[in-house]
Formats: structure tokens, C-alpha cells, sequence
């Protein structure tokens, strides 16, 4: 009988378990988009340095 009830017990609890992590998981990868968007840009400012720097070094 005890085993019945900790089967209860994780067929109910596991997935609670797993919806408050997925949700965890969601809500900490949309904060991350605004650091992504600030890679981006100092990507692109990184390359356009480089190419500049390449072009003064042909001339």
C-alpha cells in the first residue's frame, strides 16, 4: 500500500515538477533576447572595424 501512494505521489508531483521548470526555462530565455540583440550589434561594429582596417592596410 505505502508504494501505491508514492506512485501517486510522483505520478502527480513529477509533472508539476516539470511545468514550473519549462516555465523557468521560458522566462530566462526571453530576458536573454536583449543581451543577444546587444551581441549583435557590437558583432557587426566588431566587423565593420575589421574591414575598415583592412581596407586602410590595402591602400
Amino acid at each position: 500500500m505505502q508504494e501505491m501512494s508514492l506512485w501517486g505521489i510522483a505520478t502527480i508531483v513529477g509533472p508539476i515538477i516539470l511545468l514550473l521548470l519549462f516555465t523557468w526555462v521560458i522566462v530566462r530565455n526571453r530576458s536573454s533576447r536583449t543581451s543577444k540583440s546587444v551581441t549583435e550589434q557590437a558583432t557587426k561594429a566588431n566587423y565593420a572595424a575589421e574591414d575598415q582596417a583592412h581596407k586602410d592596410d590595402a591602400v
